[in-house]
């Protein structure tokens, strides 16, 4: 079994540095862990200056913030910006970059689809062991709650992921509301947001300065946002109470939204799980009122 420690993820590749410190999170000290939630909190930027700085921030020593990369298995502060730095660059290439510098393969290849599939089994796989378990139930039973309303919201790809989760949770637990995509009507569902409420707000690069306002707003109403997206620097991740990073890597000019899509259906069955029998009854009262809507005669 490959140790989920090793610097390399499940798939093989390199872990991100967020995907590092997530793995051996329950092996930090408490100062570690006080610089470790430092760098996830204000992630990137917190890593791109100096390390004194970091240090000064996070109110931690400098000895510390080394024996927490040591522990990353990043020999010092120099190698751990150039690990920031590649992933950052790497984020930010955009659809037409990365076409212009991709080499299709060249037609007829059976490896292709083989290849391609690999790819979004990877995505998912390194996804689930970067996610923090802590942070997945926490959000999981924030929409599990039946005394809390549930709001879910996404942007120009994702808003089928938003679909996805509150057709499911229409059945699981109701009190649970779309937030579509005309801007118009969004004040008015806005207005009932309150600290009761749970926003779920999916949003992926090229981040949508609609969504995000709408989670500013959410959050400044007393909401506790849940975050699915694809960077802890993502303009979102700044309002939520919760943040799930789906990797998104792809083959060619587009990105993939298979892991967050994954992580939707973790969050269902999650919340399945935790409504218990409330879900039981509610799937028999469906049956019955289907059968009878259904009834010919």
């Amino acid at each position: 079994m490959t140790d989920k420690r090793s610097a390399r993820s499940r798939d093989g590749e390199q872990q991100s540095v967020l995907q590092a410190i997530n793995a051996y999170r329950d092996t930090l000290t408490v100062a570690e862990d006080r610089a470790a939630s430092f760098l996830i909190h204000h992630f990137p930027a917190a890593g791109l200056g100096p390390m004194a700085r970091l240090a000064r921030a996070a109110n931690v020593s400098p000895q510390t913030v080394m024996r927490l990369l040591a522990k990353l298995r990043i020999a010092n502060w120099e190698e751990f910006q150039d690990r920031l730095r590649t992933e950052l660059a790497t984020e930010q290439t955009s659809p037409l970059g990365r076409w212009t510098a991709y080499r299709p393969a060249a037609s007829g290849q059976a490896e292709w689809l083989q290849d391609f599939g690999g790819r979004l089994a990877r995505n998912v796989a390194g996804t689930f062991a970067g996610l923090a378990p802590k942070d997945f139930e926490a959000a999981a039973r924030l929409i599990a709650d039946p005394k809390r309303r549930v709001v879910v919201i996404g942007g120009r790809f994702t808003q089928q992921l938003a679909r996805l989760l509150v057709r499911h949770l229409q059945i699981v637990r109701g009190g649970v509301e779309e937030i579509g995509s005309l801007t118009a009507t969004w004040p008015d569902r806005l207005i009932d947001v309150d600290r009761k409420t749970t926003a779920v707000v999916f949003d992926v690069r090229r981040y949508s300065p609609e969504i995000i306002r709408f989670a500013a707003a959410a959050s400044k109403q007393g909401a506790s946002v849940v975050a699915v997206t694809d960077a802890m620097k993502a303009p979102v991740a700044k309002y939520a109470a919760h943040c799930m990073i789906g990797k998104f890597g792809s083959v060619g000019a587009w990105d993939s939204i298979t892991a967050h899509m994954a992580i939707t259906e973790a969050l269902v069955a999650r919340v399945t799980e935790l409504s218990g029998t409330r879900t039981a009854d509610r799937l028999t009262r469906i049956e019955t009122l289907r059968d009878w809507i259904s009834d010919e005669d």
